[in-house]
C-alpha cells in the first residue's frame, strides 16, 4: 500500500484517485483550487483536501494530475515528496510519468484494469514503485521513453480527440437536416470494432478508398462551410495516396 497526495480534482483525478483508493491504497490529501471538487473527491476516497499547496502532507509520492499548462508550476512547489504527472506531452525535469492512455470524464464510469498507463522515471527506485502501483490498477503498464511518450500522445490526439471532432461535425450536418445522430451510433460502434481485430488502414472503406470521385465531388457540392470543404478535401486526398 502506498500513501499518495492526489493534485487536482478534475477528470483524470477523479478516476485515478477512485481506482488508487480502491485497489487499497492510502489517499491522504486530495488538493485542488477548486474546494468544492477537492471537497467532493476526498469525501469519496476518505481523504483530507485542500487548496494550498504549501500544506501539502507527507506522502510516498504525489500525483499531480493537472492541465498541461500547470503541470511544472505545481510541480516546482513540491520539495519534500517524489512527483509524477499525468500527461503525455509535458516534461518536467525531477519530474516522474504516470500516463493513463485513455479519453476520462467524471460522468462516465471506466474499467481502468483495461487502460495503458505508461511510466517513466529517472529515479529507478520510484520507477518501480509506479509500475507496481499502476499494476495494481491496470493489466497493461508499459516503461516509455520521453520521446516515445510524446509521440504516443500526438497519435492518441488523432485517434481520440480528431476523432471525436469528426462526430461532432457529423452531428452538426444531420442536425442542420432534421436528422439524429442515433442513426450513426451503429456505424460508429462497428468502425472502432473492426480495429479490434485489423490494421486500420486494411479496415478503412468509403468513396476515397474505392476511388469514386464523383461521390466526393457530389458531397463537397454539399458543404458549405469553407473549412468543412478543406477538411473533407485533406482528409480523402490522404486516403486516396494510400494504397
Amino acid at each position: 500500500m502506498q500513501k499518495i497526495v492526489l493534485i487536482g480534482s478534475g477528470n483524470v483525478a477523479h478516476h485515478l484517485a477512485q481506482a488508487l483508493y480502491d485497489a487499497g491504497h492510502q489517499i491522504l490529501q486530495v488538493i485542488s483550487k477548486n474546494k468544492a471538487n477537492a471537497s467532493a473527491l476526498a469525501q469519496k476516497v476518505n481523504a483530507d483536501f485542500e487548496s494550498d499547496l504549501g500544506k501539502i502532507k507527507r506522502a510516498d509520492f504525489a500525483i499531480v494530475a493537472v492541465n498541461d499548462d500547470a503541470i511544472a508550476e505545481v510541480a516546482s512547489k513540491i520539495k519534500k515528496l517524489p512527483v509524477a504527472h499525468t500527461s503525455g506531452s509535458v516534461s518536467v525535469e525531477n519530474t516522474a510519468v504516470f500516463y493513463p492512455v485513455q479519453t476520462f470524464s467524471k460522468g462516465i464510469s471506466l474499467e481502468l484494469k483495461e487502460v495503458p498507463f505508461c511510466v517513466s522515471s529517472q529515479d529507478k527506485a520510484f520507477e518501480k514503485t509506479l509500475i507496481q502501483v499502476a499494476k495494481s490498477i491496470s493489466n497493461k503498464v508499459f516503461k516509455i521513453k520521453e520521446k516515445q511518450r510524446k509521440v504516443l500522445h500526438l497519435a492518441a490526439v488523432f485517434a481520440c480527440n480528431f476523432t471525436n471532432q469528426m462526430y461532432t461535425i457529423a452531428e452538426q450536418l444531420l442536425v442542420e437536416s432534421a436528422l439524429d445522430f442515433e442513426i450513426l451510433k451503429p456505424l460508429i460502434a462497428e468502425t472502432a470494432n473492426k480495429i479490434q481485430a485489423n490494421d486500420p488502414q486494411n479496415a478503412q472503406t468509403g468513396p476515397a478508398k474505392r476511388k469514386d470521385l464523383q461521390t466526393i465531388t457530389n458531397h463537397i457540392a454539399l458543404l458549405e462551410d469553407k473549412d468543412l470543404i478543406d477538411v473533407y478535401k485533406l482528409i480523402s486526398n490522404q486516403i486516396l495516396k494510400q494504397e
